[in-house]
């Protein structure tokens, strides 16, 4: 190989290593702006859906009471009721469903600490496996039974040393809640002021663009997208915000029924967990069961396989309708 071909292939080399580093920076910028993005326009996009919301059932009632020539006046100011009636509704569930995490979150915390001084590890795993013992009946022998309590407690201690750091990490939580305060007055007055655009300027924006784009053909093809992209967005997202929140009221109702403490963090946990692709409500509803079972609440345990399979049919019925 020639100095002139070796200083060719270097040189390749090198432009190449330039070109991947520029590459993976360009990504880390963009995926470092997206993100700024998403956090700037999730309000707009929540104002948005609510708006669409609003002119959807807004829409039946207005044919019905309203004259040809009133129609989108009337519309539009029954939408604006409608639009400022969801508003007070979702403040509403969301301060008490503030309320019930922050009571239920105690009460936890109260009962891991009381858990923790005063249960009596020895005795349980001695109790429950007595029952199991040769001398009982059963097939535990006196070294096992040892090797059992002694293993019991090692998991047991190892527990105990990891609360603190759990209960840290909640407070820790708690207070990055607080210094985001900020954002979230961000949040909530973007919220209502865009939604107030789009339903009351929303179609004034569209028409002065109609006016000011002469290519008739640009401008049917862009207003096409911009109404695909709309119905495909409010379809897609608040079809599955719906379906997160009645899935999340049925798991709270069949716990309830069930006589399950902490309904309410259960709930959001089953509809958060419903959405992921493998997963499903069974994995929060048998380890609720199981734990029903420990407690002889077999009533409890009927009560949560009926609305499992309630939940299931409303959701194989509703997701091809809303989705």
């Amino acid at each position: 190989m020639t100095d002139l071909e070796r200083y060719n292939r270097d040189k390749a080399t090198v432009i190449s290593m330039i070109k991947f580093i520029l590459m993976v920076l360009i990504v880390g910028v963009l995926l470092f702006i997206g993100t700024k993005l998403v956090a700037v326009l999730v309000p707009f996009i929540i104002g948005f859906l609510l708006a669409k919301t609003s002119f959807a059932l807004a829409e039946p009632l207005a044919k019905k009471i309203s004259k040809p020539s009133k129609y989108k006046e009337n519309r539009r100011k029954i939408s604006t009721v409608i639009y400022v009636i969801l508003l007070i509704v979702i403040a509403l569930v969301i301060i008490w469903c503030c309320t019930m995490l922050v009571e239920q979150g105690l009460r936890a915390i109260n009962t891991l600490s009381k858990l923790v001084t005063g249960f009596d590890a020895p005795g349980f795993t001695t109790e429950f496996l007595n029952r199991f013992t040769k001398e009982n009946g059963g097939f535990i022998t006196p070294s096992m039974m040892e090797t059992i309590q002694e293993n019991f407690q090692n998991v047991f201690e190892m527990v105990l040393q990891k609360i603190p750091a759990f209960i840290t990490s909640i407070f820790t939580g708690i207070w990055a809640m607080i210094e985001n305060l900020p954002y979230g007055i961000f949040v909530v007055i973007c919220v209502i002021l865009s939604g107030y655009y789009f339903i009351n300027d929303g179609p004034n924006v569209l028409k002065a663009y109609l006016k000011r784009v002469p290519n008739k053909s640009f401008r049917m093809k862009s207003v096409s997208l911009l109404n695909d992209l709309s119905v495909t967005l409010f379809r897609a997202l608040g079809g599955y915000v719906a379906l997160l929140v009645i899935t999340a009221v049925e798991a709270w109702i069949a716990f309830k029924l069930a006589g399950v403490n902490y309904a309410v963090i259960l709930a959001l946990i089953t509809a958060v967990i419903d959405f992921l692709p493998v997963l499903g409500i069974s994995a929060t509803m048998i380890p609720v069961m199981v734990y029903l079972g420990l407690h002889n609440n077999f009533t409890g345990i009927i009560i949560l396989v009926i609305a499992m399979a309630i939940m299931t049919v409303l959701r194989r019925i509703l997701e091809p309708a809303i989705l």
